[in-house]
């Protein structure tokens, strides 16, 4: 019996730390979330949605700004330099759920219905679309006599049903298209992504629950080709023909007394075909959660096989902590994730790459950010300009960025 009982305050513990959740507070605690859950997983695992009930979601999107090139000269005014891009991909949306089990006797909401739709979030597989991004196909990324319609849509689409014994099932989908007509041309230009997920978060054993998800998607692209001062299209065979997109995640939440937090395995893979470029991807590891005084700790190690033009193996480590300071209301985080790889080369040999120091990029080695909880209900979590600690924006140097660059809220009701 006093076994039970501990493992029941764990996971009401665990639960209230997984409220705690957006967008910005994955970068800040560690540039991922492969060991703790979030209000975000809802992406990764359709079936979550369950676990967060009636709220509504949102993202004020991040800051991103660019050398101008017509002001690279500008030595009089460095600030004139740089431009601004804000806001970049904002997205909202929401969760809508209903309990049949109305009792409040029973202390169970389950069986719960729930639907949720998002919209403008920017799926990472829009990266294959758009030609200025790393992981557009490479025989095309510098050709700069292609052009390519840009989807628009963006959106998600979600339901999940719950059990009474707290299983979770759940679907989504994404969907982002463009069609559109260029010039004389007979054919139209296209550029769609669809996204299937199922997901499915059962609870296996006491204290021990299981996550899976499977996803599958397709794209298309037709773009013209305008080399030669001609115009003509490019067809599909030569773009992409009905890509083929597979991703699945698999995680075992294990409540540990010893540690009061969990014990967290988890495994993912990637899987694209696309005609000018295939890519695997495979990531297995161990991390690890803890409930501290007043704060939220993890860790974890990922060892990952990347099969792309080369093929990589390697590994990251990684590990977060946030506290509330001063009061129960004002959180900080922290966070550092440092990802290493062993790539072959052209020529046979191989070399050792490394994620950014200090790019200011969502894929760097530190993250800092800052949230404030109203009540368990209003949510609102920022990322931290990483350079703000040295040039206190404009206060004590030239014309600075950004204070903050990234914020996500959040409102459960």
């Amino acid at each position: 019996m006093r076994r039970t009982l501990v493992c029941l305050v764990i996971g009401l513990v665990g639960l209230v730390a997984h409220l705690n959740a957006t967008d910005s507070r994955i970068i800040a605690l560690g540039r991922h979330d492969n060991f703790f859950m979030d209000d975000y997983s809802i992406f990764r695992n359709p079936a979550n949605i369950s676990i967060y009930p009636n709220l509504l979601i949102g993202s004020g999107g991040y800051f991103a700004q660019e050398d101008d090139p017509e002001e690279l000269q500008n030595t009089a005014n460095p600030a004139l330099k740089r431009v601004n891009r804000d806001p970049v991909s904002p997205y909202a949306g929401g969760i809508i759920s209903y309990s049949f089990n109305q009792s409040t006797e029973s202390g169970s909401q389950y069986p719960m219905f729930s639907i949720g739709a998002v919209f403008n979030r920017y799926d990472r597989f829009m990266d294959y679309l758009l030609q200025d991004t790393e992981e557009f196909a490479e025989a095309f990324r510098e050709d700069s006599a292609l052009i390519l319609p840009t989807p628009v849509g963006k959106f998600d689409v979600l339901a999940g049903w719950a059990l009474k014994n707290g299983s979770m099932f759940g679907v989504g989908a994404y969907l982002a298209f463009q069609k559109e007509s260029y010039g004389t041309l007979p054919k139209e230009i296209e550029s769609s992504l669809f996204r299937l997920n199922l997901g499915a978060n059962i609870p296996v054993a006491q204290a021990i629950d299981f996550e899976a998800s499977l996803g599958v998607g397709g794209m298309n692209l037709i773009g013209v080709d305008t080399s030669g001062g001609t115009q003509q299209i490019k067809t599909l065979a030569d773009i992409g023909e009905s890509d083929f997109i597979l991703n699945a995640d698999l995680r075992l939440f294990s409540a540990l007394a010893s540690i009061n937090g969990e014990f967290v395995p988890h495994f993912g893979l990637t899987y694209i075909d696309i005609t000018q470029y295939d890519m695997f991807e495979a990531e297995f590891g161990l991390g690890a959660t803890i409930n501290i005084d007043k704060g939220f700790g993890w860790a974890g190690l990922d060892i990952i096989y990347l099969q792309e033009d080369n093929d990589g193996i390697g590994g990251r480590i990684s590990f977060g902590l946030e506290r509330n300071l001063l009061w129960d209301w004002f959180l900080l985080r922290a966070g550092v994730s440092k990802k290493l790889m062993f790539v072959e080369t052209a020529d046979g040999d191989g070399k050792w790459i490394e994620n950014a120091e200090a790019d200011a990029s969502d894929d760097d080695f530190l993250g800092i950010g800052i949230g404030f909880n109203v009540e368990n209900r209003l949510k609102i979590d920022c990322v931290i300009a990483e350079d703000v600690f040295y040039t206190f924006t404009n206060l004590i140097s030239a014309p600075q960025h950004h204070l903050l660059t990234r914020f996500s809220i959040s409102y459960s009701f």
